[in-house]
């Protein structure tokens, strides 16, 4: 997906903040090290929750939400994310998105009728 749009000629910033357990979990590593030198709108933040120390310079030590948000200095106003992972994974980063956009939609929640009882919208979704 990144490549393709890399590739298309985007050239709105593109942050992959990729988090694995180890290293040897860390695919196609050396391709996105490529596309970050090659397109400077392309950042490439690698995280490792274990042995990030070995894996050379350049990789986080830490999950990867407490890894963005250290790259992104706590604040994912602005920004859109795309999250793909376990179920455990995309909590986390919802969490860390939520407390980082907190300040900027702290006006746009909106309240939506369901079987009767209210349900509170997160401006970070929408339907497709």
């Amino acid at each position: 997906m990144i490549a393709d749009l890399l590739a298309s000629g985007v050239t709105a910033p593109i942050t992959l903040v990729y988090g694995q357990r180890n290293a040897k979990e860390l695919y196609y590593h050396d391709e996105f090290r490529a596309l970050a030198e090659r397109y400077p709108n392309f950042t490439y933040v690698p995280a490792l929750s274990e042995g990030a120390a070995d894996a050379g310079e350049g990789v986080a030590q830490g999950f990867v939400h407490d890894v963005a948000k250290a790259h992104f200095d706590g604040d994912f106003s602005g920004h859109q994310a795309y999250l793909c992972g376990p179920p455990a994974m995309i909590d986390a980063c919802i969490t860390a998105l939520m407390q980082g956009r907190r300040a900027a939609y702290s006006s746009a929640t909106s309240i939506t009728r369901s079987s009767s009882r209210r349900q509170t919208r997160s401006p970070l979704f929408r339907r497709v």
